[in-house]
């Protein structure tokens, strides 16, 4: 399908939330990019999921006992919890046991923004502006096993850091003054444990960042109740498309039901048969959270959440909780909770988590849309890309050249310092001749002179530093389908020109190599191109750390 196409069918399951609620001392913003307060209220926003009655063929049996628990007859619309969380009263925040009985400090009111197309009242063929329509919040349901792929990226850096780099919510955000840090601390007040605190804390807020908010609304239009079917497995590489309403607040009817488009970056757990999140490769705005996803063929992916951001940077991952996930993780326990009788949810997980990295890998490439970079294309890429480690806190992609083990990667990370700064104990010398025997360092003679001449910028062989060559080691991890293995490697090039290159040589080479296929010609403006590398995820991450980017060819 069009992307055209694709847009004009999402728009009908797309919604926007807002809340309003009193907040005398302007603290409910908090952990929000933007917000309207006046008169000693506040009103927050948010992208919502729409789900009219008779939509899903096979809708989550929870919902069903959550409506009928409360008495609602009418439609449900899912979000980010986080949008209600702030107006929750004060002995639910934090407090788990009563998502399924949620309630709101006093004169709170919730509204939904629908497309007045769903209405079913289009008179004389002409659209008409969206309608807002009062809401009720009926639960704030966790799904457990996506908050359990959000711990992991929250925690998995600390031994290799020594401090958590990332957090869950926009950059915009006022970070400084967190609301639910601070019910954290007081909750575990009395705790004298500084490590406990901190891993409670990550586990709070990973369930925050997955939690959805229920909301009942009147039935939009009980004569033409369009179907919504569910997406299959995604895999890296997989399109994506985002209905969403930034800055919804602001100017609703502005930006109401935007359109974002982008990729699959990656799927957790890693090697699994069927994700619990995914990381996707979209440009996404704060109000977008809770927003539905769609593939290729107009068909739910699952609900856009607040972003995983990296500390101190306007660094942002965009989050997505698939379709099944969601339904997978509303089992038996939580109907029990809301008085329903037991049913049987399959385990979807329960058969395939220990899946190998070969099957992972071949199905993903299978799954390249046919208008796009080959499979064979992609898969030759992914086997040629090597994580290359400086020390103990610096890492960077890096491809494999030659049968050799020649690999290239970039300048800076090897020296920071080039950019301004000087070396840390400031004894430089020439490293080429330490690094390369004769023979081997003549054999690169001709692969030097190819990238410089009297005409152009002149790149040489840099004064690489004494002191970093003794107390940090420069490492190469290459993934194959069966395991991960790590080799040593020395430098033999560093460009001190204006392009961020440099020559790793492997000391010790594997008999399995394979390298990458050079195109040695420019693409056209506007082409297809994937990014096939090692990211913001270090090397503690396994194999959640190799992502692939979709994007165009600017010039």
């Amino acid at each position: 399908m069009e992307t055209q196409e694709i847009a004009a069918a999402a728009r009908h399951f797309a919604a926007m939330a807002r809340i309003v609620g009193p907040d005398p001392k302007a603290v409910k913003m908090r952990r929000h990019a933007f917000h309207l307060h006046q008169s000693g209220s506040t009103t927050l926003s948010a992208s919502a999921l729409l789900l009219p009655r008779g939509a899903l063929a096979e809708p989550p049996p929870l919902l069903d006992h959550v409506c009928a628990a409360h008495g609602h007859a009418g439609d449900v619309a899912l979000t980010a919890a986080s949008l209600v969380e702030p107006f929750l009263v004060a002995e639910q925040r934090g407090d788990p046991g009563e998502e399924f009985k949620p309630r709101l400090v006093p004169e709170a009111r919730i509204d939904v923004l629908v497309e007045h197309e769903e209405l079913g009242n289009i008179q004389d063929g002409k659209s008409r502006p969206p309608q807002w329509l009062s809401a009720r919040l009926l639960a704030m349901v966790d799904v457990p096993t996506a908050a359990d792929s959000v711990l992991s990226l929250l925690k998995h850096d600390d031994s290799f850091i020594g401090r958590p780099l990332w957090d869950v919510g926009w950059s915009l955000a006022d970070v400084n003054q967190k609301q639910v840090e601070s019910d954290i601390r007081s909750s575990l007040k009395s705790s004298r444990n500084n490590a406990s605190i901190e891993s409670m804390g990550a586990l709070m807020l990973a369930k925050s960042a997955t939690r959805i908010a229920i909301l009942g609304i009147s039935t939009i239009n009980s004569n033409n109740a369009r179907p919504i079917n569910v997406s299959e497995m995604q895999h890296r590489g997989d399109s994506l498309l985002v209905v969403g309403s930034p800055f919804g607040l602001l100017s609703p009817f502005h930006f109401f039901n935007s359109i974002s488009v982008g990729a699959v970056a990656n799927c957790l757990p890693p090697c699994a048969g069927r994700s619990s999140l995914l990381m996707a490769d979209i440009h996404c705005l704060p109000g977008m959270e809770g927003a539905p996803v769609f593939d290729k063929n107009s068909c739910l992916v699952g609900l856009l959440m607040n972003p995983l951001r990296q500390k101190d940077s306007n660094i942002e991952v965009q989050l997505v909780i698939p379709w099944d996930a969601i339904c997978t993780g509303w089992n038996n326990k939580k109907l029990e909770e809301i008085g329903g009788g037991p049913s049987e949810l399959p385990d979807k997980n329960a058969d395939s988590k220990t899946m190998e990295l070969r099957m992972y890998v071949s199905s993903t490439v299978n799954k390249i849309n046919q208008y796009c970079i080959s499979p064979s294309s992609i898969r030759e890429a992914i086997s040629a890309v090597v994580l290359v480690t400086v020390g103990e806190s610096s890492w960077a992609s890096g491809i494999i050249l030659n049968k050799r083990g020649l690999v290239l990667t970039n300048a800076h990370l090897l020296e920071p310092w080039r950019f301004g700064r000087t070396s840390p104990s400031g004894v430089q010398t020439s490293f080429a001749g330490e690094y390369l025997n004769a023979r081997e360092n003549k054999s690169l003679q001709p692969q030097q002179c190819k990238f410089s001449n009297e005409d152009a910028v002149k790149h040489e062989v840099s004064l690489f530093n004494l002191g970093f060559k003794r107390e940090k080691r420069i490492s190469v991890r290459l993934d194959h389908a069966e395991r991960q293995m790590w080799c040593n490697a020395s430098v033999v090039f560093i460009s001190k020109g204006p392009l961020d290159v440099a020559l790793l040589q492997m000391e010790k080479v594997p008999v399995e190599l394979n390298t990458i296929r050079p195109e040695f010609v420019c693409p056209t403006a506007g082409s297809s191109v994937y990014v096939v590398g090692h990211g913001l995820f270090g090397p503690r991450s396994g194999d959640r750390s190799w992502n692939i980017v979709l994007g165009l060819g600017a010039l």
